[in-house]
């Protein structure tokens, strides 16, 4: 027999040996059956409840191979199956500890216990979450975080996540990826086109929609929505100088009520966000904070530096929309030095707050074409850096229509930077390579060529299909 064909047959006899699993809420040993999967096989969970065994944690491990991943997921055209703790309350474990590579978990709904899905405590790769959703539980919904672990190649996607702390008094947060000061870290992952939602009753720390912590990299935070969270929609400290994460296209609605819409420190592009009413904090449900004056809609904040260089760099903010910041200003940029900062092309419209507001003089940044409303607070920027506009440049900002009017001064005012071009806009639609639009959005028609926002899914559901685009 030659080597070819022993391989060829080899490779058939592997293949022969994948499973396709079919499990009912009566099915009893349906934990064993995904504790034993192997290579290749396929679990169906149909609509039902199923409750975890014992008092600790479901821990699941799960290796695949490239080219024959593990797959669990709720049977199409059901309802999503529940999988919940057997207990409810602050001090209860959590739902599922998942680790291992090359599987995807799909269509799945996850309840009560401490956090939802722990990836861990061994390092995850090449794993897919798609369709899930996580709610009611104590403490953070989603998180990668073992100290020791890189995890990479992780997407969470299309996954809708609420009320993370319903069961006690916890940050929050609905993902949370990598350890303070790099004691763990998540590289070259995907969240996109999650919706973290109604989130109000977190304490403490950063209580972020989704957060990614310092020496974590090359993580693309993408088309996701945030509504109603007490931190930031998206927070994001230093790369450590590993390659930059993207903040792209993403909604935060009543975002940062007791803090910031958007965060960074180092090694970010922040490009085609809108960012409406950051900090809208309700004093009978959320104190504002009085340590925090940098309540803003955007904001470059100096924490968790890199410690081997110990200053702020590689940073853009181009693009975006801030509409309304109700506690600071629409753009906040605390400590920075001149290394690799851009603040170009964006829409700060803050009314009676400040449109931007700085400690450190800005004379000598690369500031371009920011439609400003609203005080500055910052000195030395340059002339071409701001201009002024009214409430009439948008379509209709009282139905969350911050797509430009006709004949809106946003039109056509943008610099055109080669190096630091968007291609596209927060529809996913091109733009001009000579006189872009300010802001979001690129004019092309007289009304919105794209989806409507509201205060859910980005486009309106998990399903909807959202602009794929890269910078």
């Amino acid at each position: 027999m030659s080597i070819i064909t022993f391989i060829i047959l080899c490779t058939t006899i592997y293949y022969t040996e994948s499973t396709v699993y079919d499990i009912t809420s009566s099915t009893s040993n349906w934990q064993s059956i995904l504790s034993n999967l192997k290579a290749g096989d396929i679990v169906t969970i149909h609509q039902g409840t199923y409750t975890t065994a014992g008092s600790g944690y479901f821990q699941l491990t799960l290796n695949g191979q490239l080219t024959q991943p593990i797959i669990i997921q709720g049977a199409s055209n059901e309802a999503r199956p529940i999988i919940q703790s057997p207990q409810a309350g602050a001090n209860v474990q959590n739902i599922l500890n998942i680790q291992g590579s090359n599987f995807m978990l799909k269509h799945l709904s996850f309840t009560r216990g401490s956090r939802g899905i722990r990836l861990g405590p061994a390092t995850t790769s090449n794993a897919i979450f798609d369709d899930i959703y996580i709610y009611d539980t104590t403490g953070t919904a989603f998180s990668a975080n073992d100290a020791g672990n890189e995890y990479f190649n992780i997407t969470l996607r299309n996954s809708e996540i609420k009320n993370t702390n319903a069961l006690g008094a916890t940050t929050g947060e609905c993902v949370y990826f990598g350890c303070v000061n790099d004691a763990c870290r998540v590289r070259d992952s995907l969240l996109e086109h999650n919706y973290c939602h109604d989130t109000l009753g977190s304490q403490g720390g950063a209580r972020a929609a989704f957060q990614v912590k310092s020496g974590s990299y090359n993580v693309i935070i993408r088309n996701n929505a945030c509504y109603k969270v007490v931190g930031p929609c998206i927070v994001v400290y230093d790369d450590y100088n590993r390659g930059r994460n993207l903040i792209i296209g993403n909604l935060a609605i009543n975002a940062g009520t007791a803090d910031l819409g958007i965060q960074c420190t180092s090694g970010a592009t922040i490009t085609n966000n809108i960012v409406i009413n950051a900090s809208k904090y309700d004093l009978q449900l959320i104190p504002l904070n009085p340590s925090r004056p940098d309540l803003a809609g955007i904001g470059v904040i100096q924490n968790s530096i890199y410690p081997v260089v110990g200053y702020i760099r590689n940073v853009t903010i181009n693009q975006n929309t801030v509409y309304m910041s109700q506690a600071d200003a629409c753009l906040r940029l605390n400590g920075l030095t001149n290394n690799n900062i851009l603040i170009a092309n964006n829409v700060l419209y803050c009314g009676n707050q400040k449109s931007i507001t700085s400690a450190t003089n800005l004379a000598g940044y690369p500031i371009y074409n920011n439609a400003v409303n609203g005080p500055i607070g910052a000195s030395g920027i340059q002339s071409n850096g701001i201009f002024t506009v009214e409430n009439n440049v948008f379509a209709d900002v009282n139905n969350f229509n911050f797509y430009p009017a006709t004949g809106s001064l946003l039109i056509k005012a943008g610099a055109y930077l080669e190096n630091h071009h968007v291609a596209y806009d927060f529809n996913g639609k091109q733009r001009s390579k000579t006189t872009p639009t300010v802001g979001a959005y690129e004019f092309s028609t007289t009304t919105n060529p794209g989806c409507s926002i509201t205060k859910n899914f980005k486009c309106g559901s998990s399903t909807a299909v959202v602009p794929n685009f890269s910078i």
